[in-house]
């Protein structure tokens, strides 16, 4: 499956799926110990296919290590951590729509940052977006404006998903020569570093793993579909159309995530859930219009 449009919809697919996995786990794997497991495994699976590659390319590696470790820090590190600690305080419905925002954070980054064209569209797209955002984040409850008291999740996971969007920036700069899948290992290296020291603090805490038939199935869920085929589909399909265009494919999440939260984790389905999904899906279909052509 080569065919850039096929490989974005298909990390869609996984990626919603691990809004589902890291919600059903919140009780059983701890946020920074399921990041940390989650990448283990999937270096370990692609190890052996990997490791000659990277030992022949090593002068590449030496020559082109700033891209990868910005590239680890902020794709693979802090940003799984953030969405699955907001998942402790929030649910998979609300992190799969309010991953909608991506795209927009993807344009606005991409103007300001780095000068990319931001059209008036982008703008109108943007605000409404926002309003989208705001109404899973209040539940429609105005009071919340009143008293400023918002859910925690739902602020760790737009953090996660701003450093999502400057990841998706930065795949510019990935070095050219390094095939996609030992990149991919590269980026899972670094992104272990601050997570192996984050989850040694986490232990010392006295959070633990609660090893279990369903916390095994997660941990290989997570480990092979969002991390390992997720971000080697969407790395592939990001290099073939563009960050901008590429970002459109997140609005598949909220119909995605919230099918398979009502399906496997029996949450709810709210006005405010309807009302920021089609606020949020229309302001990205706004923003993106000029770079879906």
């Amino acid at each position: 499956m080569r065919n850039p449009y096929l490989l974005l919809a298909a990390a869609a697919l996984f990626w919603s799926g691990n809004w589902i996995a890291g919600r059903a786990l919140a009780e059983l794997v701890p946020p920074v110990a399921l990041t940390f497991w989650r990448w283990a495994i999937a270096l370990a699976l692609i190890a052996p296919l990997v490791a000659p590659r990277l030992w022949a390319q090593r002068a590449l590696l030496a020559q082109a290590w700033k891209p990868i470790v910005a590239l680890g820090l902020l794709g693979g590190g802090l940003h799984n951590v953030l969405q699955y600690w907001g998942l402790q305080y929030t649910s998979a419905t609300n992190g799969s729509i309010l991953n909608s925002l991506t795209p927009i954070f993807i344009i606005v980054l991409g103007a300001a940052l780095l000068r990319d064209p931001f059209p008036r569209i982008a703008a109108v797209g943007a605000t409404v977006s926002l309003a989208g955002a705001l109404a899973i984040i209040t539940r429609l409850d105005f009071e919340v404006f009143r008293t400023f008291q918002l859910n925690r999740g739902d602020l760790l996971i737009i953090a996660s998903l701003v450093m999502l969007a400057g990841y998706t920036l930065a795949l510019r700069w990935r070095p050219q020569g390094l095939d996609a899948l030992s990149f991919l290992a590269c980026f899972a290296l670094v992104a272990e570093v601050p997570v192996g020291i984050a989850y040694a603090a986490e232990y010392a805490s006295g959070a633990r793993m609660v090893l279990n038939l369903t916390s095994v199935i997660g941990l290989l869920y997570v480990a092979v579909f969002p991390a390992l085929l997720a971000y080697y589909f969407w790395n592939l399909g990001v290099a073939a159309i563009g960050a901008a265009r590429a970002g459109v494919f997140m609005h598949l999440m909220p119909f995605l995530g919230a099918a398979m939260g009502f399906a496997f984790l029996g949450e709810r389905f709210g006005v405010h859930h309807a009302v920021g999904m089609a606020l949020i899906i229309a302001g990205v279909t706004i923003a993106s219009r000029k770079w879906a052509g």
